[in-house]
């Protein structure tokens, strides 16, 4: 199906988040225009600042205010006129506050889909899906994981929850990757059923690393700046993971909407494996004056053993920001 042209509108959801704030950033800097949705209206000038920074033409930055996630009239007011949708906020907090939240992330994909439905001009919608819609770690496959893998153990364990399992600490990740799995699955499923005149993409990253362009650390980017304070807290919490830079993340979702080769794909935005010492030693060499946590023994701190296939967005993108290059970028973005 056709993509979204050169010059097109592009709605970015959530647009002050991590991921999303890149998203809005890699749209503009393409060419694009882009509307992005807020929760309220108090943090745009921030996000036009930010992006002043980085030399995007904020004269193509709109804003529009999107209280409810789960709405399809709000969602069918963002998106009007527009030629492409990257559906990257989730209801709810991360990593997700209330057994509801796999509930109304199932809604709110389905209300961004319906919404585009009515709107001729769409022509694509990329939603950010996650890694835990295939894996949580620290599970492991022999096989190299793929864009047709699911993540049944999550799911099952979601579905066949007791009470007490609700009480036990990993309940939080099982919620979120419920999230993740049930509404990145009923999307699919609407499209198979409704066959709109528009396409869908998902896009499937893991640990986020590179710069926060407004604010406090958030996400995942909280871990490099806890290492960095000295916090070793993630270091033996945490299992290793693949990581991807944000602003290849964010160059992934324009690419989703703009290539019409990627259409219809479930995109692994994985650039390769990281453990804990690398992150520590490559703090230590660029920043000698921190205190950081010690090493890490063991498989905890090696990178991950876990193969992906990561062909198709390595194509897309041409190539990967490194590790390294990622991990100094987040601490000179927060300040040290």
């Amino acid at each position: 199906m056709p993509a979204v042209p050169a010059e097109g509108l592009i709605v970015v959801t959530g647009i002050t988040g991590y991921v999303a704030s890149h998203v809005g950033l890699a749209a503009l800097q393409a060419g694009y225009r882009v509307r992005g949705t807020v929760r309220s209206l108090g943090r745009t000038e921030e996000i036009k600042a930010a992006y002043s920074k980085y030399g995007a033409d904020i004269s193509k930055l709109e804003f529009v205010e999107l209280d409810d996630l789960e709405s399809e009239a709000k969602f069918s007011n963002a998106i009007r006129g527009a030629d492409g949708v990257a559906h990257v906020a989730i209801p709810g907090s991360v990593p997700g506050d209330s057994d509801d939240n796999p509930k109304q992330a199932v809604n709110s994909n389905l209300a961004v889909l319906r919404a585009a439905s009515k709107e001729p001009s769409v022509k694509r919608v990329v939603f950010t899906s996650s890694s835990v819609a295939v894996i949580s770690p620290p599970e492991y496959k022999e096989e190299p994981l793929t864009d047709k893998d699911w993540n049944d153990a999550a799911q099952q364990k979601w579905e066949n929850a007791t009470e007490e399992d609700k009480k036990k600490p990993g309940w939080v990740g099982v919620r979120y990757a419920a999230a993740k799995i049930l509404s990145d699955k009923a999307a699919w499923r609407w499209v198979e059923e409704n066959k709109p005149a528009f396409d869908i993409v998902a896009i499937l990253p893991n640990a986020n690393f590179g710069p926060v362009l407004f604010g406090e650390a958030r996400s995942t980017a909280a871990w490099i700046q806890a290492i960095a304070n000295g916090d070793g807290t993630c270091t033996t919490r945490v299992p290793p993971q693949w990581y991807i830079d944000v602003r290849d993340d964010g160059r992934l979702h324009v690419l989703a909407l703009s290539d019409p080769s990627l259409g219809g794909k479930r995109i692994w935005a994985a650039a390769g494996p990281f453990g804990w010492n690398n992150i520590i030693r490559t703090l230590r060499k660029e920043f000698p004056r921190l205190q950081l946590p010690p090493e890490v023994d063991g498989l905890q701190g090696e990178p991950d053993r876990q193969k992906i296939d990561n062909s198709v967005a390595t194509k897309a993108l041409g190539g990967w920001i490194s590790l390294e290059q990622s991990i100094v970028d987040t601490a000179k973005a927060l300040g040290f």
